[in-house]
């Protein structure tokens, strides 16, 4: 077990696990950390190797469902795709969700503070990437209000993650907008995996403290449960003066899982979450107008949220199924820059059917509803404060087998209205074609949208004050605009993955992206305010849609 840096520097980190009742240890005589497992999961362990030590036949076998909502074979998948497995986790050392994603090839995650990141796929990277969706067990992650991810607050239990798949490139064809650059998709195992107790502690210099308590057990014959408890708690980061960022970081986070069979062609899963917890930031605060005075301040924010979700499979004959999924979320987020709250309610249907043996179709809608609340700050104003948002959208794919395990062609498309910018549709073409089974070549074309968020339309920002002509004092204001339209990406996208010779595996891709509309801020014209007092010049920024631009680049991993 590798020893994670971030928790354990300057200290020794403690880690038991127990899965059953009976356990087996293990010793890292280096860092003299343990870990206890339970039988069948060492077992498991041993029977399911990382990718990397997988012999020709299974690493084209290996399967992913996150760029077509089916399961399919590595070797007629065209998209660069990466998989993080169960055993790839357990070797990493890693204590969070953005720790995992450093190791995926062509993916930029950056540590911002102690409680906040930037990632992306192929460019535009900041705290808010609004160009990647994210989605846990099916449920999107993304919020409406900034456009983008919290990832303080995407805390799974490590332990309990089946995979996560990783898109680099477009994948709204099937999974909507905002799906531009790429798509994290994070699957968790079923409670029927993670029978009996888990308990996990350590502790360090910079992660004071974490731990998971974790039990699972049958429910009759037919159903399983897993029910956790997970906290920690992480010191401040040092600022560029090496004193206290004031950063530091707490949250406690419980939920359950409930797996099973209704009957023998029914399947459900039922499962949730809450937490609660703080965190601080240091930024940039408007003290006063006049006299104009910024300064740089400390301030704590708290957050808290939780989510259900229910996910119904019937299965009609081998080659028909259906699946709806429904869930319900809600965040809060009270603090000094922004006072929010967000509910979140989606209503997914997909149906598969195989079609002969050459076509395999899918097809599905999707509905969601938002609504949110916020109250202003001196620094940040939503007019209006609270908004209702409403989602449509359908879709379908056909896979189409050209050539039986040779050459493969999936094409589909999905149309979803949107209330900030209307209707978008977005089509995609992809190929594979396997000329011998240790090689796969692949290509896409694919369009994307990026929708607007509340930020964009509705949010008016103070950045600054500063002494204005014949000392009328001055802001600089971003103002939001109504007729922001949404972004777009047209794609191309190569591929090659092989495993040429023993040991090595390759996987290239190469791509050409163009966007168009993307999000600009336009100077407008000064204009003086007397309310609220005293008067001041505004000088905005305001949204646009004035900008356009290509990324090209490969990625090549070994």
């Amino acid at each position: 077990m590798k020893s994670p840096v971030t928790a354990c520097a300057l200290a020794v980190c403690l880690s038991a696990g127990l899965y059953g009742p009976l356990a087996a240890r293990s010793q890292d005589e280096t860092t003299g950390n343990s870990m206890e497992t339970s039988n069948a999961d060492a077992q498991e362990a041993v029977s399911t190797p990382n990718v990397a030590d997988l012999d020709v036949s299974q690493l084209m076998d290996v399967r992913v469902s996150s760029v077509s909502k089916t399961e399919q074979k590595m070797s007629r998948v065209a998209a660069a795709v990466f998989v993080i497995t169960r055993e790839d986790i357990r070797r990493s050392g890693a204590t969070s969700i953005p720790d995992l994603l450093r190791m995926v090839p062509g993916l930029d995650v950056a540590q911002i503070n102690a409680n906040s990141w930037a990632i992306s796929a192929r460019g535009f990277n900041h705290q808010f990437s609004d160009k990647l969706l994210v989605l846990i067990d099916g449920r999107a992650v993304y919020t409406p209000l900034f456009a983008g991810v919290y990832w303080d607050v995407q805390d799974v239990v490590l332990e309990d993650i089946a995979r996560i798949e990783v898109i680099r490139g477009p994948g709204a064809a099937v999974w909507g907008a905002n799906a531009v650059n790429g798509v994290i998709n994070i699957s968790t195992r079923k409670a029927s995996d993670t029978q009996g107790g888990l308990i996990t502690a350590g502790g360090g210099s910079q992660e004071l403290g974490f731990g998971t308590a974790q039990y699972g057990a049958k429910i009759g014959e037919d159903f399983s449960y897993r029910v956790f408890l997970k906290g920690f708690d992480h010191n401040h980061f040092p600022d560029l003066a090496a004193k206290d960022a004031a950063d530091s970081w707490d949250l406690l986070h419980g939920g359950f899982r409930l797996d099973g069979n209704l009957s023998s062609k029914d399947s459900a899963t039922f499962q949730g979450d809450i937490y609660g917890g703080g965190e601080g930031s240091q930024f940039s605060h408007i003290v006063s107008i006049a006299p104009p005075v910024n300064l740089n301040v400390n301030g704590s924010a708290e957050l808290a949220g939780g989510n259900i979700l229910s996910h119904w499979n019937h299965v009609f004959s081998a080659g028909s199924d259906t699946t709806l999924q429904v869930y319900f979320d809600r965040s809060e987020r009270f603090g000094p820059q922004s006072n929010e709250d967000l509910n979140t309610f989606d209503l997914d249907f997909q149906h598969h059917l195989a079609v002969g043996a050459r076509h395999d179709l899918l097809w599905g809608g999707d509905y969601r509803h938002t609504s949110d609340h916020t109250a202003g700050t001196i620094d940040q104003a939503w007019l209006p404060a609270s908004r209702s948002l409403q989602l449509y959208s359908v879709f379908i794919q056909d896979e189409i087998v050209l050539r039986p395990d040779r050459l493969f062609l999936t094409f589909g498309t999905k149309l979803e209205n949107n209330y900030l910018s209307g209707l978008d549709v977005s089509p995609s073409i992809r190929a594979a074609w396997t000329p011998r089974n240790r090689h796969t070549f692949w290509a896409a074309v694919s369009r994307a949208a990026r929708t607007p968020s509340r930020r964009n339309t509705d949010a008016d920002v103070n950045i600054t004050v500063f002494p204005g002509p014949a000392g009328i004092p001055a802001e600089l204001t971003l103002l939001g605009n109504p007729d922001e339209r949404p972004e777009h990406l047209l794609a191309y996208e190569l591929g090659y993955r092989a495993q040429p010779a023993g040991p090595l595996s390759v996987d290239i891709a190469v791509f050409l992206n163009s966007y168009s509309h993307l999000a600009t801020t336009e100077p407008g014209a000064p204009f003086l305010v007397n309310i609220p007092a005293p008067a001041h010049l505004v000088f905005p920024l305001v949204w646009d849609n004035k900008m356009r631009g290509t990324t090209q680049g490969i990625e090549v991993s070994a």
